[in-house]
């Protein structure tokens, strides 16, 4: 993975801007450029009177009023000798024009905050971030309010890709860990998580003992598919591998907290829409539960030779 872009998505209606804190903290290890980006709308420049010459100059005036705001926050870290270019855009449609002009500039990371809201605002598609999730083909780490700690990734892999994820997603979610390992100089830990379905309450006899046959089988085939993926791995040690039961949902905010994670990274893969819109996908429900910040990676065209490392 190089760094030599970062998109940082700037929300002047925050005071705190710890996006741009994480974007400045990897720029200086890796001299990546940072662009800036700021999106506006309001509504009453909008509708019949905006084609008014008056109204034009306006909004005009309005954005270059965010544009001189946007300048006046980066210039500290300018002074800091990082290249840093800012930009304001206009889209009624927030997550849109973030998606656009990572379009225009292709960035290798985009940061952006991350401010909870509740389901019934996700519900009416309101959540930014949930959009961006589901949507930014770019790697996107969402920040959580609170201080860079500098402490340890964890990588979540599901090497039997059965959130409907290609193979090779999870050697790029290797690749970009240890990148940013190197890059950051903390370690990265690895994990993968499994939940075996449920044995019945009313079991007995040779019921019982056919799940216990199901179950070891179900261990053991995640087992050997975590140990597979990582041997082609033989600097990942076995002191950063970890195979837990439960749903990822539940088991990793749990190992953030007991192993004090600063980032963790995770693939996401869209499904249908309906399935989207409801509950969303595990990188989501992970978003809500924990703590740290969370590093998204959407996968990219399938590699066209046999090596999928």
């Amino acid at each position: 993975m190089q760094l030599k872009k970062l998109l940082v998505v700037v929300d002047e209606k925050h005071n705190r801007h710890p996006a741009l804190k994480r974007a400045v903290c990897l720029a200086k290890q890796s001299s990546a450029t940072l662009e800036i980006l700021l999106v506006n709308y309001e509504s009453s420049f909008d509708g019949f009177l905006s084609f008014s010459k008056e109204k034009k100059a306006e909004k005009d005036s309005y954005l270059a009023n965010k544009k001189k705001w946007l300048d006046s926050l980066v210039q500290p870290i300018k002074e800091q000798g990082i290249t840093v270019n800012t930009t304001v855009r206009w889209n009624k449609v927030y997550y849109k024009e973030i998606l656009i002009f990572a379009d225009e500039i292709k960035p290798d990371i985009i940061f952006k905050s991350a401010y909870s809201e509740n389901m019934i605002k996700r519900l009416f598609i309101t959540n930014s971030s949930w959009q961006l999730i589901r949507n930014c083909k770019y790697p996107l780490w969402l920040v959580q309010h609170s201080d860079w700690d500098n402490n340890n990734i964890c990588v979540a892999l599901d090497p039997l890709h059965t959130s409907d994820k290609p193979a090779y997603l999870d050697n790029e979610l290797i690749s970009i860990s240890q990148a940013l390992s190197k890059v950051l100089n903390i370690s990265a830990d690895y994990l993968h998580s499994y939940a075996a379905m449920p044995k019945p309450q009313l079991f007995g006899g040779e019921q019982s003992e056919a799940y216990e046959q199901y179950f070891k089988g179900f261990v053991k085939e995640h087992t050997e598919a975590f140990e597979g993926l990582l041997s082609h791995y033989p600097e990942i040690t076995k002191n950063h591998q970890f195979l837990l039961e439960g749903f990822a949902e539940e088991v990793i905010p749990n190992f953030i907290k007991q192993h004090n994670i600063s980032l963790m990274i995770m693939g996401a893969v869209a499904r249908g829409s309906l399935d989207n819109l409801l509950i969303g996908h595990t990188a989501e429900r992970v978003l809500e539960s924990i703590e740290c910040d969370l590093l998204v990676i959407h996968p990219k065209q399938p590699p066209t030779h046999g090596d999928t490392k």
